[in-house]
């Protein structure tokens, strides 16, 4: 039993500290532009039921007896993206922020692969349109197909983007406008880096690329999207988590002192 008690703790211990490790990613990337913050839940784990219990008896007027059963221990449950949408700055007109549930396309290997981020801080560089991390950004054409948008020139200052989503070169436009999708389960999304994201099966397929103004929301030209963490609530749930791993180190603790007085009893 004392040994069940240790391995109970254990397990809690592990599980809390990966919950710090989350907690600790989000507090280190509040200042990341872009950056989502992960979210992790709890489930109780190894029920254990010794007895059902009894209904109570009309006939003898006794009452019933509830279930018999040990405590459970805990494990994580799930860590999930939170995609709710971080506050805007003011940034280059080059810039952009989604005001909605859409995300960027972008590519790292030419676009056989896409990925997908909310962080709009972009630059050019040989022509082509890229992220703070050096993707490659994909808008519509004319034709509305999905391409990278490259063939620029001329400086980052010289680029803006009107309320449809058109990249404008010194007020004119490139014949670009900036693709957006969605996910059905945006929190099932993997994250590849802090701010980028890549399709997964829980988070099903994206939805076809199309232009700011509908479904993925609309656009905020020139401003950028802050990381979403709240630092005050990630730093009270590390607080509640370090208490609760206190707590099963007590137990730890109490357990091994049981087992050691009675091995020195029976030595």
């Amino acid at each position: 039993m004392l040994l069940d008690i240790m391995n109970q703790a254990k397990n809690a211990i592990a599980s809390y500290n990966s919950a710090l490790q989350v907690h600790s990613s989000n507090i280190a990337n509040m200042s990341v532009n872009g950056y989502k913050r992960l979210d992790v839940s709890f489930q109780s784990i190894f029920e254990s039921l010794l007895s059902e219990g009894s209904s109570a008896s009309a006939f003898s007027n006794l009452g019933g007896t509830n279930p018999k059963q040990f405590g459970q221990g805990v494990g994580v449950a799930d860590v999930s993206i939170d995609m709710t949408q971080g506050s805007f700055v003011a940034a280059n007109s080059i810039d952009l922020a989604i005001d909605g549930r859409g995300l960027f396309i972008v590519s790292d290997d030419g676009g056989s692969t896409y990925k997908y981020t909310r962080a709009g801080k972009f630059y050019i560089s040989s022509g082509n349109l890229l992220t703070e991390s050096g993707m490659q950004v994909y808008g519509l054409n004319s034709s509305g197909s999905v391409v990278p948008i490259s063939g620029l020139t001329g400086a980052d200052a010289n680029y803006s983007w009107n309320a449809n989503g058109e990249l404008l070169l010194n007020g004119a436009a490139t014949g670009y406008r900036v693709a957006l999708t969605y996910f059905s389960n945006s929190g099932g999304l993997k994250q590849v880096s802090g701010t980028t994201f890549a399709e997964s099966y829980s988070s099903g397929a994206p939805a076809t690329a199309l232009a700011p103004g509908g479904a993925a929301g609309t656009l905020a030209a020139g401003q950028i999207e802050q990381s979403n963490v709240f630092y005050l609530g990630e730093s009270i749930d590390a607080m509640g988590i370090q208490r609760a791993m206190s707590g099963n180190l007590t137990i730890v603790r109490m357990a091994s002192d049981i087992i050691s007085q009675f091995i020195s009893k029976i030595g």
